[in-house]
């Protein structure tokens, strides 16, 4: 229990950083569109906080990850990286569908429909809505 209250401790501190100093600093301001570019950080940042919350207030366990977990976070940390590199060199339309693909056949997806519609469908939703619908330029 007590490593689930600092876990959520931690997630309450992250969500209130990133509310008041981190995205107000680094999120453009504008004033077109419908959706301003702060909006869905700033909900976000709240969501994180309240799930905070919710893991102090009512502890699942305490559970101490292995070495063995330890290793995978890094490999997915290790993998995403990448991905944020490669989408900073050829863009987010070349990049996202085989990052999409890496961390879903890392996570142990292996169902075919899922990997198609997470790996190309998503990516084109997500292109659609930022450039099109919210005219916000993608990487």
């Amino acid at each position: 229990m007590l490593t689930d209250r600092v876990t959520g401790g931690f997630f309450i501190l992250l969500g209130v950083v990133l509310y008041l100093w981190v995205i107000p600093w680094q999120v453009e301001t504008a004033d077109y569109g419908w959706l301003k570019p702060r909006t869905l950080p700033l909900a976000l940042a709240v969501v994180l906080g309240l799930c905070g919350v919710a893991l102090m207030v009512k502890p699942v366990g305490d559970a101490r990850p292995s070495t063995f977990n330890w290793l995978r976070a890094a490999l997915f940390a290790g993998v995403l990286a990448l991905g944020l590199w490669l989408m900073g060199v050829v863009g987010f339309v070349y990049a996202a569908s085989p990052l999409a693909f890496a961390v879903m056949w890392l996570a142990y997806e292996r169902r075919w429909l899922w990997l198609g519609l997470g790996s190309v469908v998503m990516p084109a939703v997500i292109w659609f809505v930022i450039t099109i619908v919210l005219e916000r330029t993608l990487p």
